[in-house]
């Protein structure tokens, strides 16, 4: 039961904390070309938004929602990055294995949307992803209305053999496009459908025509922010209790609880443009458990130690709260798995006047741990308050040895 209430625990916290708003400074470009300063609730999107929410002010209260037919376009400043509205026809079947294996009815989407802005010049380029997750590649002009680059994949009946047929148009729209310059034109005909490839020609297309032959302004190219991987060093105390229970006689027994040293190094790994503020963290951690039990029952009198020394990997997703100082609070979920290193004590003894004895005989070398806690960053340092609770070392089934640890850990990023 606390395995579950830890895990619902968890899965709430996370819950509330992802629906807070993530309000950083922005400019909504209105229909009329002015500009709206105050601040977006920017969600690092992954599909292109369907609408989004402004205020003037952190201190005001109002939200403003605006879809791509209200507005232009908006900006946010960090990171900086921009999307326009345009009205699009464009082809959003869903293009997956299992989409792929028969026939279906193309699915054609013809409404404003929000493109992210890539490159800009004599053409712009731009990206759009629909509901899909199905990344699509966007142009248009001064004079030249929004038009999807198209790539489709669909499956196709023929008398000759039916299966999957990938249609490669946008080569042919992008030849057509550069046809002015023979060496990118002939590169058109062959460059990949990758975001890279993609922006990498219309970068070298714009810079050859220069601003001012019919550019609406400068060339410029969108560059995607590459959240950095971080590394560091943990330690602190562990204060740690083991409710052994069950028939085997392990599990009747009084343990004492423990406290010691735990400490190792971790990785905080962002986990890209859809989860900004959302990490996976790999820990490598060095810990022992040490308890001794004082039997009851059938067994009144007998007295087990048991020690053992843990190298533990442990996989964490983390949600850090984003705020506007250098004190950030984040959560962590996950689970562990401990390794015995070393066994310090395993012995039973029956009486004072007896030699002490292997209490488990092959005990168990793999331990699994649930993982849950809470802590707050400053800058490179960080404090988190930790619950874990771990299967143990008994290999019987009737002696559960149960292990809940508290634990108190500093890491520092270097």
């Amino acid at each position: 039961m606390r395995v579950i209430s830890l895990c619902l625990c968890c899965l709430l916290m996370t819950y509330a904390v992802v629906a807070q708003r993530n309000y950083v400074p922005g400019v909504i470009v209105t229909s009329q070309n002015d500009s709206l300063k105050g601040f977006i609730d920017f969600r690092n999107w992954y599909q292109s938004p369907n609408d989004i929410v402004f205020k003037e002010s952190l201190s005001n209260a109002n939200e403003q929602h605006f879809r791509p037919a209200d507005i232009n376009g908006f900006k946010v400043a960090e990171p900086e990055v921009a999307y326009v509205s345009r009205k699009l026809r464009i082809d959003i079947t869903k293009q997956d294995v299992n989409s792929l294996n028969e026939k279906t009815e193309r699915t054609v989407q013809d409404t404003p949307v929000f493109l992210m802005r890539m490159v800009t010049g004599r053409y712009n380029l731009y990206e759009y992803v629909d509901k899909f997750s199905r990344v699509h590649y966007v142009y248009d002009a001064v004079d030249v209305p929004a038009t999807e680059l198209e790539y489709v994949q669909q499956y196709v009946e023929r008398a000759s053999g039916s299966g999957i047929f990938t249609e490669e148009k946008y080569k042919e729209q992008l030849a057509a496009l550069f046809a002015d310059n023979a060496a990118l034109a002939k590169k058109a005909s062959q460059v990949a459908y990758r975001e890279p490839n993609l922006k990498k020609l219309f970068l070298a297309y714009n810079s050859y025509k220069e601003p001012g032959a019919g550019t609406s302004g400068p060339v410029t190219v969108q560059k995607k922010k590459r959240l950095p991987v971080t590394f560091g060093i943990m330690g602190g105390m562990a204060f740690t209790s083991y409710p052994f229970k069950g028939s085997a006689y392990i599990g009747l027994g009084e343990y004492t609880s423990s406290k010691g040293p735990i400490g190792g190094i971790w990785a905080d790994i962002p986990l890209g443009r859809n989860g900004r503020n959302i990490s996976f963290v790999p820990e490598l951690l060095y810990k022992k458990l040490e308890t001794t039990g004082t039997l009851h029952g059938i067994y009144a009198g007998q007295i087990v130690k048991f020690g053992f020394t843990y190298l533990q990997v442990n996989t964490l997703f983390r949600y850090t709260y984003p705020t506007k100082t250098a004190v950030r609070p984040y959560i962590n979920v996950g689970l562990g798995n401990g390794f015995v290193i070393k066994t310090n004590e395993n012995g039973l003894l029956r009486s004072p006047d007896r030699e002490w004895e292997v209490a488990i005989n092959g005990p168990r070398k793999y331990e699994q741990t649930l993982i849950g806690g809470i802590g707050v960053k400053i800058y490179k340092v960080s404090a988190e308050a930790r619950y874990t609770t771990g299967n143990g070392f008994s290999p019987y089934p009737a002696g559960r040895t149960a292990i809940h640890s508290f634990q108190i850990l500093a890491a520092i990023g270097i």
